[in-house]
C-alpha cells in the first residue's frame, strides 16, 4: 500500500542527525564540476545520479539568502530539499505543481525506489500527479520557474537540467543552471553596468539602517542651456554628463542613486568602502571628479567653455539611513530615508557656480591619512551656517539652515 511520508511523519529536511556533505568531500570529477560552475558565477546545483543534492554555487545560495547546507536540504532527495523553508520561500506554492511536471519524470528511473519512493516524499494533493507522470531519460531539459509573488521575488527564472555522464555512458551527477529568462539582447543592456556597484546594491536587498556619505549634484542653469542648444545636441550633452557622472560614482566605490532632471544622487556606504572615514573621502573624491568630468564633457561634447556649464555638489553623513533596494516592473534602484538625505539636497540647492559643500559632519569623519589625501584640514576648515550662505531659499534654511557647510576646493593641494 502507498504511504505518503507527509502523512504521519516530519519532513526529512529538519532532521538534524543526518550528516550533510561538504563539498570537500566530492570525489575529483564532481570537484572539478563544482569548481568549474563556481568560477562562472551562475547560480547552480549539484545532485548525484539517485536524485541527492551534494553542491549549491555560492550565487545560488545568495540569491536563497541561506549560506547553511543543512538549511538547503544537501544530502537529501532533490524533491525532499524543496521542502525546506529556504527553498519554500523562493517560489509560491502555486507553481509548486508545474514544477513537479518539469522535472519530475527525470528522477523516477534513477531515485531508488522509483516512482514509488518519490510519491511518498510529495504532498498529498500531489499524489496523483505523480503516478500519471512518464519517465524521461533526457540527456537535457529546461523550463522556466516563475518566482514573482514569493518573498524573494527573483523574478521568472530560466533554468536547464543536464545530466553528465561518464565515458561508458552512466550518469555522474545532473547539474541545474538557473539564469534569467530575459533574451540575450536585453542582457546586454544589463551588461553595461558596473559589476561592482550592482554587487554593491544587491547587499541592500535586504532594508535597514545603514551609515553612508551622501551626495547630491546637479547641473546650473542647464534648461538655458537647453533652449540654446539644438534639441539632439542637448540630448547627446545630458547622455554623456549622465554616463560620465555614473562612471566616477562608481569608481569612488558609490551607489548611483536617482537621476532627478539634469541631476544626480549617491551613496557611499562605510560597510562598502571599509569606514566611516573612508565613505566621507571617496564621496569627496566624487564629487571633485563629478565637476571635472562635467566640465570636460562639455567642452568634448557640446564646445563649451571654462564656465558655460556648472555643476553644483552638496555632500553631507548620514549616521542611520534606512536604506533598501527599490524593485518594480520599471526599475531598479536603491534609495535611502533620512532627514540626512533631505538635508543633503538642500545643501546641494544652496550651491552655486560650480561649488562642493561638504557639510562639518561630513569633513570630520576624515581620519589623518584620508584628510591628507584629499588635501583637506579638518582642524584648520572654517565652516558658515548654511543659512549664511547668499542666496539661500526659505526651503534650505527651513531644512537645514544650521548645518555647518565648508566650500572645498575642487582638487587636492599640492601638498598632497
Amino acid at each position: 500500500m502507498e504511504r505518503n511520508r507527509h502523512e504521519d511523519e516530519a519532513p526529512r529536511w529538519c532532521d538534524t542527525s543526518r550528516p550533510v556533505p561538504a563539498s570537500q568531500t566530492l570525489t575529483a570529477p564532481l570537484d572539478a564540476i563544482a569548481r568549474g560552475l563556481e568560477q562562472t558565477n551562475w547560480a547552480a546545483e549539484v545532485l548525484d545520479p539517485q536524485w541527492r543534492l551534494i553542491w549549491l554555487s555560492s550565487q545560488l545560495k545568495t540569491l536563497l539568502r541561506e549560506h547553511d547546507d543543512e538549511a538547503l536540504g544537501v544530502g537529501m532527495h532533490m524533491l525532499e530539499s524543496r521542502l525546506a523553508p529556504a527553498w519554500q520561500r523562493a517560489f509560491p506554492r502555486e507553481t509548486e505543481e508545474q514544477w513537479l511536471r518539469d522535472n519530475a519524470p527525470h528522477m523516477i528511473d534513477d531515485t531508488p525506489g522509483g516512482r514509488d519512493e518519490l510519491i511518498a516524499m510529495v504532498r498529498p494533493q500531489e499524489v496523483e500527479l505523480m503516478r500519471a507522470l512518464p519517465a524521461h531519460s533526457w540527456p537535457l531539459w529546461t523550463a522556466l520557474a516563475d518566482s514573482r509573488g514569493s518573498g524573494l521575488e527573483l523574478g521568472n527564472i530560466r533554468y536547464f537540467g543536464a545530466r553528465a555522464r561518464t565515458a561508458d555512458g552512466e550518469t555522474l551527477c545532473i547539474v541545474y543552471i538557473y539564469g534569467s529568462s530575459l533574451p540575450a539582447s536585453l542582457l546586454s543592456l544589463v551588461a553595461r553596468g558596473d559589476r561592482h556597484m550592482f554587487e554593491r546594491m544587491a547587499r541592500l536587498v535586504e532594508p535597514g539602517r545603514r551609515e553612508a556619505a551622501v551626495l547630491f549634484a546637479d547641473l546650473q542653469a542647464s534648461g538655458a542651456l537647453s533652449r540654446h542648444l539644438p534639441s539632439a545636441s542637448y540630448f547627446d550633452l545630458i547622455r554623456e554628463l549622465t554616463t560620465a557622472m555614473d562612471a566616477e560614482i562608481c569608481r569612488a566605490g558609490g551607489i548611483v542613486g536617482k537621476h532627478a532632471g539634469d541631476g544626480v544622487s549617491a551613496f557611499f556606504l562605510a560597510a562598502d568602502l571599509g569606514s566611516t572615514s573612508a565613505a566621507a573621502a571617496a564621496a569627496i573624491a566624487a564629487g571633485r571628479a563629478l565637476v571635472s568630468a562635467t566640465a570636460h564633457t562639455a567642452e568634448r561634447v557640446a564646445g563649451l567653455g571654462a564656465g558655460e556649464l556648472a555643476l553644483n555638489v552638496g555632500i553631507h553623513w548620514g549616521s542611520a539611513l534606512y536604506m533598501g533596494q527599490l524593485s518594480t516592473d520599471g526599475r531598479l534602484e536603491v534609495t535611502a530615508l533620512g532627514d540626512e538625505v533631505n538635508e543633503c539636497a538642500r545643501v546641494q540647492e544652496s550651491a552655486s557656480d560650480g561649488a562642493l559643500l561638504a557639510t562639518k559632519s561630513l569633513i570630520e569623519r576624515l581620519d589623518v591619512n584620508d584628510a591628507a589625501r584629499l588635501g583637506v584640514d579638518p582642524h584648520l576648515t572654517s565652516y558658515r551656517a548654511l543659512a549664511e550662505f547668499s542666496g539661500v531659499s526659505a526651503k534650505a534654511v527651513r531644512d537645514a539652515g544650521t548645518l555647518a557647510i565648508a566650500a572645498l576646493e575642487h582638487r587636492a593641494s599640492a601638498a598632497c
